[in-house]
């Protein structure tokens, strides 16, 4: 009895030091991260396994499976693994503790959102319409209606590639940049159509800062430049996010994108790494 005592009492404090810090680790990751040929993506895997995230949440899970996304985390030393579906460009989920309600969605989006708790955390992994404004502003209301039908405001980490720019980048960003790449874009492809009457489209982000989320990155850079005067955004147009609900967007120790020698070949995204304190 003593010793199922002390077992119960060892569990317990496992369980709060597992949730005291959170590592979590967001990654368009470019086709299924084709650029790794190696088997088994060990170039990939090995990148991953230094920053030891208790979260993985990856864009582009192109030509993955349930089993083969699954065989990849653990590599990584993540038992649960979720991907959304086995074609196009998946969202996939991957975690050192167990995933539970999972909610996969598919239907109205254009590579579907996965929706999840791990431990007491509320998490979306979204990747958003990359041609069209309207799409991906209704693929928003559809993902913060399934969030506001959890009838929870705290907890929530909403990550991703948006495809869109926020409002709160206004001072650092190049308008006149941004909306050059998008009429080229239209060049190459008539039927992209990312610029609204003309003007970069900011309604998705409006909607998650009209909803009480905070931007993760933003927010910590806002408290760095503060007290340290320095930028840790650095990115000029950004399209990859964390969002946080407002209880833990208090507990930002850090979040940053990842610049090595990795992240400049591998993906045309940067991955967004953030931490979370007790």
């Amino acid at each position: 009895m003593k010793k199922r005592f002390l077992l119960l009492i060892f569990c317990c404090l496992y369980m709060a030091g597992a949730q005291a810090q959170l590592r979590v680790l967001s990654y368009n990751i470019l086709e299924g991260m084709v650029t790794d040929t190696t088997k088994g993506k060990t170039v990939f895997v090995d990148w991953v396994k230094q920053f030891n995230p208790d979260i993985v949440a990856l864009q582009e899970c192109n030509k993955f499976t349930q089993k083969s996304l699954e065989e990849l985390a653990a590599t990584w030393g993540h038992p649960y693994a979720v991907i959304v579906k086995e074609n196009g460009y998946p969202t996939g989920l991957t975690s050192r503790y167990p995933i539970t309600n999972i909610q996969k969605v598919t239907e109205n989006m254009t590579h579907g959102f996965i929706m999840a708790n791990v431990l007491d955390y509320n998490i979306v992994v979204l990747h958003l319409n990359p041609h069209k404004f309207r799409k991906r502003n209704e693929e928003m209301r559809n993902i913060l209606a399934n969030v506001e039908q959890k009838n929870n405001k705290k907890g929530w980490i909403l990550m991703g590639d948006f495809n869109s720019n926020t409002p709160q980048d206004l001072p650092r960003l190049d308008t006149n940049r941004v909306k050059v790449a998008h009429l080229n874009a239209v060049k190459k492809n008539p039927n992209i159509e990312n610029l609204n009457d003309g003007n970069i489209d900011f309604q998705v982000q409006q909607q998650m800062l009209d909803a009480g989320f905070v931007d993760a990155l933003y927010e910590y850079d806002r408290l760095e430049r503060a007290t340290a005067g320095s930028d840790t955004i650095r990115s000029k147009s950004r399209i990859d996010y964390i969002y946080l609900s407002k209880d833990l967007a208090k507990r930002v120790k850090t979040c940053h994108f990842i610049y090595d020698d990795f992240t400049a070949k591998y993906s045309d995204h940067r991955p967004v790494y953030m931490e979370l304190k007790k």
